[in-house]
C-alpha cells in the first residue's frame, strides 16, 4: 500500500534524525532549527512505540495545562505525574522541549533521571539569544538521554518526496532550485512543494516533471519568513535585503551564487560574517549564496524601488570587476560567462542599463547557448550588437534577424552572408545551395579566411545539404576544414561547433549507417560532458533520436529525461516532445496527450530540413499509437514526395521506409527519383535498400523481405529488421508455407527481444495470426528459456500434466517432433 505523504514526511523526518540506521533508542531528544522537522520525527517515532503515549506540546509553557490538578510544589507535581504514567504504562512525548517553563522543565528532568519514565523530547538547536532551560539540555550533555541532529534534507530524499507527490520523477534541476529556495528547511521545502503543484510550476515532459519557476510564498511560509527576517540583527536584514535584488537572476544563471566582490561592493565585510554566523548566507574566498532565499523573497517585497535599482547598480559594476579579474583568482572563462550574464540582467533592473555591460553580458549568452538571453540582453542596447543576430539566427527567429541586418549601422556583412545562406535554404530548398557553387570547399575556405564563425555557419548549411542528399563522403569532406584541428582561433561558440559534430551523427544515420550513427552520437555525448547546459541538452537530442532508430529506446529515454529542464521551454520542444511520444508509441502504443500536442508540425523555417524527417516520423508514430495507421502511411509519403522535390531524397528515404513498415503490401511504393538514385548506388545504400524493400513487400516477397531485414539488422537499424521479418513471416504464412514462416516469426522475436517492447502494426499482425493461443505463448518462452515442465508449473500455479498437455499441443502446431524442437522453432537461439 503507498505511503500518505504525511507518512512520506514522518518516515524521512526519522530516517535524518537516526542517521539511517532506524533503530528506535528507549528515549532521545530530537534535536533540529526551526522547520527542520521536529516535530515530524517525534510524532514518527511515538508512532512506533508500543503502548500509549502521553503528547505534550512545549507551546502550552507548563506541564499543569497538560496534567490538571497538579500539586502546588513541584516535588509532589513531579510523583503525581510519574504515577500517573507509571499506571497507565505510558511514554512520555514532549514536542518544542525548549519552550517549557523552568518548573515544568525540571519535572521533566526528574521524570527521566529519576523516575525512569521512557521520554522522546524535540528540541530547537541552540542559539545565544535563546538557549532554552538548562534542565532539557543537561538530559543530553549529561548523558540521560540520546541527543539526536536531524542532518539537512538530502537530494535523494527531497527528490523522493516530489516523486511521490506529482506522481512522475521531477528532474534533479527542478529538485535542486527547490531545495535551494527553501534553504533546506523541511518545512519551506514541503510549503514549495505543495504551493509549485498548486500553481503549476511543474511541467509534465513524458515521465519526468520540470520545475519552471520559483512559487511565491505561501501566507504561512511569509509569515514564517517575517518572523526569521525580524529576528535578524538590523545589519543581517541589510545583507538580506541587497542580495535579494539578484537571487533570481543568480538563480537562473549562477546556481544561486554570486561574485563576494559584487556583494562587498553594497555590504561590508563585518556584516557579511555576521549574516555567516546567524546560518543566513554561506561563502567562501570568491561566492556568496543565500541559504534561505525565501527570505530574499520577503525581503524584496519590503525594498524601495529606487533602493533596488541603486544596489542592482552597484552589484552589477562589482559583477563585471569579478569576471574580469586576472592573475589565479581569475574565474574559468565559463564561470566569467556566467557572471557577465548575471551583471547583464542586473544592469537592466538600473535607472540607467549600462549598454557596454549588456553587449558583453549578450556576447557571453552566446557563448553558455543561451540564445534568448543573448538576444533579451543585447536588444536593450542602445546599438544591438552583432551576437543578437548570432543567437536569432540559432532560434530561427526571422524578425530579429531582418531588423538588425535592416538597421542603418553598424554593418554586419559575415552576418549578412550566412542570413543569405538560411533564406536560400528556406526559401528554394537544400538542393539550391548545393548547386550555389561547384566547389563547396573552396567557399567554406574563402568564408573561414574572412570570418570563423561565418565560415563555420555556411560549413554547417553546405553539410546538412549534402547530408539530406545522403552524400555522406561530401558532409564529412565540408566537416573537415571547420573540426577542431583546423589551424586559426577556436571558435567562441559552443553550439556552433555542436552542429557541425551534430551534423555528421545526422548523416550516417539519413545515409543509413545507423550502427555507426550511434558510434558517433556516443563519441558527440562524451566530448560535450563539460559543454554549457543547453549545448549538452542539444547533444542529448540528437543522440536519442539516433539511439531510437537503432532501437535503443532505455538510452534514448534516459537522455531526453537528461535535457528536459532545457527543452521544455526552448527551440527544441518539438523535437523533445516527439521523440517521447514516439518513444512511447513504438513500445506500448500509448501516446501521453501532451506528447501527441507537440507532434504538430514544427513552424516554417524554425528547423533545419534534416530534422523535418524526425519530425514527420514523430507525428507518424502518435497517429499509428491513435489507429490511424492509414492517415500515418498518406502523411510519410506525402512527405517523401515534397521531400525529393526539394532536393532531400534522404529524407525521403527516411520516410518512405517507415511507410512501407505500415502499409498493407498493395500501397508500398516510393518516389521515382529514389528508384534513379538507386540504380546509381550500391544495392546496400540507404537508397538501395528502401526501394528492395518496398518492392519486396509489394511483391510479398518473403525471401527477399528476409534478406532485407538481415541488411537492416547489419545496419544497425534493429526496429525496421523485426518489421521486415515480421513481414516476410506475414507473406509466408499466407503461402502456408510453415517452416520458413515459423524462422522469420522466430527471426523477427529475437530482434525484439534485442529492442525491449516494439508496438508496430507488423509485430501486432504477425502476433494476432499467431497459431499459438496466449497461454501456449507464455509456456513455450519459458521452455525456450530452459526451464522444465515442472518449474513452469511451479511458476504459472498449473499441475505438471497441463504443461506437459500445452507443450504436445505447441509442438503440433509448429510442426515440431520434441520439445526442444519446439523450442529452436520458437527461439533460435536456445
Amino acid at each position: 500500500m503507498s505511503m500518505s505523504l504525511a507518512e512520506l514526511r514522518g518516515a524521512q523526518a526519522l530516517n535524518r534524525a537516526t542517521a539511517g540506521r532506524g533503530a528506535l533508542p528507549q528515549g532521545c531528544v530530537v534535536v533540529g532549527g526551526a522547520g527542520a522537522g521536529k516535530t515530524t520525527a517525534l510524532a514518527a517515532l511515538s508512532a512506533r512505540l508500543d503502548g500509549p503515549v502521553v503528547r505534550i506540546s512545549g507551546t502550552l509553557g507548563s506541564l499543569r495545562h497538560a496534567f490538571p490538578d497538579l500539586p502546588c510544589d513541584e516535588g509532589s507535581a513531579r510523583w503525581a505525574v510519574a504515577g500517573r504514567l507509571r499506571a497507565d504504562g505510558a511514554t512520555l512525548a514532549v514536542d518544542d522541549a525548549h519552550l517549557l517553563d523552568a518548573e515544568s522543565a525540571a519535572v521533566v528532568h526528574a521524570l527521566v533521571v529519576h523516575d525512569r519514565i521512557p521520554a522522546f523530547l524535540s528540541c530547537r538547536t541552540e542559539i545565544p539569544e535563546s538557549p532554552g532551560p538548562t534542565a532539557i539540555i543537561a538530559l543530553w550533555k549529561d548523558g540521560h538521554l540520546p541527543r539526536l541532529d536531524l542532518a539537512d534534507l538530502a537530494v535523494d530524499e527531497a527528490t523522493d518526496y516530489v516523486r511521490h507527490a506529482l506522481g512522475r520523477t521531477p528532474t534533479a534541476a527542478g529538485v535542486a532550485r527547490l531545495l535551494r529556495w527553501s534553504g533546506g528547511c523541511a518545512a519551506a521545502f514541503v510549503e514549495g512543494v505543495e504551493l509549485s503543484i498548486e500553481r503549476g510550476c511543474w511541467v509534465g515532459a513524458g515521465e519526468v516533471a520540470v520545475f519552471r519557476w520559483t512559487p511565491a510564498l505561501t501566507p504561512r511560509l511569509r509569515d514564517q519568513s517575517c518572523a526569521e527576517f525580524a529576528a535578524l540583527p538590523e545589519r543581517v536584514r541589510q545583507v538580506v535585503a541587497a542580495l535579494s535584488v539578484a537571487t533570481t537572476a543568480s538563480e537562473s544563471h549562477c546556481d544561486g551564487s554570486i561574485p563576494l566582490d559584487a556583494v562587498l561592493a553594497v555590504c561590508p565585510l563585518e556584516d557579511l560574517v555576521a549574516a555567516e554566523r546567524c546560518g543566513v548566507l554561506d561563502a567562501d574566498r570568491h561566492h556568496v549564496r543565500l541559504r534561505k532565499p525565501y527570505l530574499a523573497s520577503w525581503a524584496a517585497s519590503g525594498t524601495r524601488e529606487l533602493t533596488a535599482a541603486t544596489w542592482a547598480a552597484t552589484l552589477a559594476d562589482g559583477c563585471l570587476r569579478a569576471a574580469r579579474r586576472t592573475g589565479h583568482t581569475a574565474p574559468s572563462r565559463d564561470e566569467a560567462d556566467r557572471i557577465l550574464i548575471l551583471a547583464g540582467e542586473l544592469s537592466r533592473l538600473t535607472l540607467q542599463p549600462d549598454s557596454a555591460v549588456l553587449a558583453a553580458a549578450s556576447e557571453a549568452a552566446l557563448r553558455q547557448g543561451e540564445h534568448l538571453a543573448a538576444v533579451r540582453l543585447g536588444s536593450e542596447c542602445a546599438v544591438r550588437p552583432e551576437s543578437v543576430g548570432w543567437a536569432a539566427l540559432h532560434l530561427a527567429d526571422v524578425g530579429t534577424l531582418r531588423d538588425l541586418l535592416a538597421a542603418p549601422s553598424p554593418g554586419y556583412p559575415a552576418l549578412a552572408a550566412v542570413a543569405g545562406c538560411a533564406e536560400v535554404w528556406g526559401a528554394r530548398g537544400p538542393a539550391e545551395l548545393r548547386v550555389l557553387t561547384a566547389t563547396p570547399e573552396s567557399a567554406v575556405n574563402k568564408a573561414l579566411a574572412a570570418d570563423p564563425t561565418m565560415g563555420t555557419w555556411i560549413a554547417a548549411f553546405y553539410a546538412n545539404a549534402f547530408a539530406v542528399a545522403g552524400d555522406i563522403d561530401a558532409v564529412r569532406t565540408i566537416m573537415a576544414l571547420v573540426g577542431p584541428d583546423r589551424d586559426g582561433p577556436p571558435l567562441t561558440d559552443p553550439m556552433l561547433s555542436l552542429y557541425t559534430r551534430g551534423t555528421e551523427v545526422v548523416a550516417l544515420r539519413l545515409s543509413g549507417d545507423v550502427a555507426r550513427a550511434c558510434s558517433a552520437a556516443d563519441a558527440l555525448l562524451r566530448d560535450t560532458r563539460t559543454s554549457p547546459p543547453r549545448v549538452r541538452a542539444m547533444a542529448e537530442l540528437v543522440a536519442a533520436a539516433t539511439f531510437v532508430e537503432s532501437g535503443q529506446f532505455t538510452q534514448a529515454r534516459a537522455r531526453l529525461h537528461d535535457g528536459a529542464e532545457i527543452f521544455v521551454d526552448s527551440v527544441g520542444r518539438h523535437l523533445f516532445g516527439g521523440l517521447n511520444a514516439r518513444i512511447a508509441a513504438m513500445e506500448s502504443g500509448i501516446v501521453d496527450v501532451g506528447f501527441a500536442t507537440a507532434t504538430s508540425a514544427v513552424p516554417g523555417g524554425s528547423a533545419v530540413l534534416s530534422f523535418t524527417a524526425m519530425d514527420t516520423v514523430n507525428r507518424a508514430w502518435v497517429l499509428v499509437a491513435g489507429e490511424q495507421t492509414d492517415t500515418a502511411v498518406e502523411l510519410l509519403q506525402d512527405a517523401a514526395h515534397e521531400a525529393v522535390a526539394s532536393g532531400a531524397p534522404a529524407v525521403a528515404a527516411d520516410c518512405g521506409e517507415l511507410a512501407t513498415r505500415l502499409c498493407s503490401p498493395d500501397d508500398a511504393c516510393v518516389p521515382t527519383a529514389l528508384r534513379a538514385l538507386a540504380r546509381e548506388h550500391n544495392p546496400l545504400s540507404r537508397f538501395g535498400l528502401t526501394v528492395r524493400y518496398a518492392d519486396a513487400w509489394q511483391n510479398r516477397d518473403g525471401e527477399a523481405l528476409l534478406s532485407i531485414a538481415r541488411d537492416f539488422e547489419t545496419a544497425g537499424n534493429l526496429p525496421t529488421a523485426a518489421d521486415a521479418a515480421a513481414q516476410a513471416a506475414q507473406v509466408f504464412e499466407e503461402e502456408h508455407d510453415a517452416e520458413p514462416a515459423a524462422g522469420a516469426r522466430t527471426y523477427a522475436r529475437r530482434l525484439v527481444r534485442r529492442i525491449g517492447p516494439l508496438r508496430s502494426p507488423a509485430q501486432q499482425r504477425i502476433e494476432a495470426d499467431s497459431r499459438l493461443t496466449h497461454r501456449e505463448r507464455q509456456i513455450i518462452e519459458l521452455v525456450s528459456q530452459g526451464l522444465s515442465n515442472k518449474e513452469i508449473a511451479c511458476r504459472l500455479e498449473l499441475s505438471v500434466r497441463t504443461i506437459e498437455g500445452h507443450v504436445l499441443r505447441v509442438c503440433a502446431k509448429l510442426g515440431a517432433r520434441s520439445r526442444s524442437e519446439a523450442a529452436h522453432l520458437w527461439s533460435p537461439s536456445v
